[in-house]
């Protein structure tokens, strides 16, 4: 069996997403190393998130949003391959959650971590309530023309390009909601 070129347009990637998905989980030795198509734009590279620079304070922001978001108990989350942008070297990681159903974009440091013990605040957890994830319940579309130009409706084939990037090549990391504290309404009602 030949592999399939890695540079296909994006529309092919698209079109084709359920499928490669499907082939994919049936032949994940044949592509160990190479990217998922869909998941790299052109041009970008490819690189471990805990090699980069930024990891401390990524583990960081994922714990805090998983305290955020996330229910009791353990979560294991699929952290892509740190993608980095030929023109810009912007960089950043798809963070596929399974337990929500959902897919993070978080933006990374290119000059690394400054601090990880610094807590977010609500507004900018919000950013990843909200606006910087993808829910695969509401916000997956079978066609782009489905997603008619949309800034937060994906493809199905896209997301199913995203997952396999992150489940196949990605690195897991497994969290526990910490505790919640009590919110000053809570201690006054008492």
């Amino acid at each position: 069996m030949s592999r399939p070129s890695l540079r296909a347009p994006a529309a092919w990637a698209r079109a084709a997403g359920l499928s490669l998905a499907l082939w994919l989980a049936a032949v994940p030795c044949a592509l160990a190393d190479e990217p998922v198509e869909g998941y790299t734009p052109p041009g970008a590279s490819l690189s471990p998130p805990r090699a980069h620079p930024d990891w401390p304070c990524l583990a960081a922001l994922l714990q805090q949003i998983v305290d955020d978001q996330g229910a009791a108990g353990r979560h294991v989350l699929h952290i892509g391959r740190v993608v980095t942008t030929a023109e810009d070297g912007h960089a950043f990681v798809r963070v596929y959650w399974p337990r929500q159903r959902a897919i993070l974009l978080v933006s990374l440091n290119r000059d690394g971590c400054a601090d990880p013990g610094y807590r977010h605040d609500s507004l900018a957890l919000g950013w990843y309530r909200s606006k910087a994830r993808i829910d695969l319940d509401q916000g997956v579309r079978a066609t782009e023309a489905d997603v008619s130009g949309s800034s937060y409706l994906v493809t199905r084939a896209w997301a199913d390009a995203v997952i396999a990037e992150c489940t196949t090549h990605g690195t897991e990391l497994a969290l526990r909601r910490a505790r919640r504290r009590r919110s000053d309404a809570d201690a006054d009602a008492q």
